[in-house]
């Protein structure tokens, strides 16, 4: 499967944050469709392939995931935590993408099973930085062990 085709899904409650970053992803030129989850539950639920996201035709298995920690229903932590026990999911690069700077949250994230973490910026350009980053990385050049 073509790089630019698998999607990058996004769990994100808030809707500044994630309009934000939908503006970095244009500027950035970013090609790859971007799914989001509003809550932990439904980041659960489209990695489960359960419910809704069912059909893998309409929402295809990420190549990477954006995590956000403070979310209804499911907090990030909890939703890391449940991947990583998952034996089909635990090959999910898993990026924690918050507005919390504090050393602890990063290192809980580490501890977990992130495979990084970003803080959030208000800033389009600063975000327009951060999405090229993700896309030359994570999802062009990273190769996923399963070979999704």
């Amino acid at each position: 499967m073509n790089w630019e085709s698998r999607p990058l899904l996004v769990a994100e409650d808030n809707d500044d944050d994630y309009f934000l970053l939908q503006r970095a992803i244009k500027k950035a030129n970013l090609h790859n469709p971007v799914r989001r989850a509003k809550n932990g539950q439904e980041a659960v639920d489209y990695l489960a392939g359960t419910g809704m996201y069912e059909d893998r035709i309409e929402y295809p298995f990420p190549q990477l995931l954006l995590l956000d920690l403070k979310m209804p229903l499911m907090h990030g932590f909890d939703v890391l935590s449940w991947i990583r026990k998952q034996k089909e999911l635990r090959s999910l690069p898993v990026v924690i993408f918050s507005s919390s700077p504090h050393t602890e949250d990063i290192r809980k994230g580490y501890e977990w099973g992130a495979n990084g973490y970003l803080t959030k910026s208000t800033s389009v350009a600063a975000l327009v930085e951060v999405v090229s980053a993700i896309q030359a990385y994570w999802l062009r050049f990273n190769c996923a062990p399963d070979g999704r």
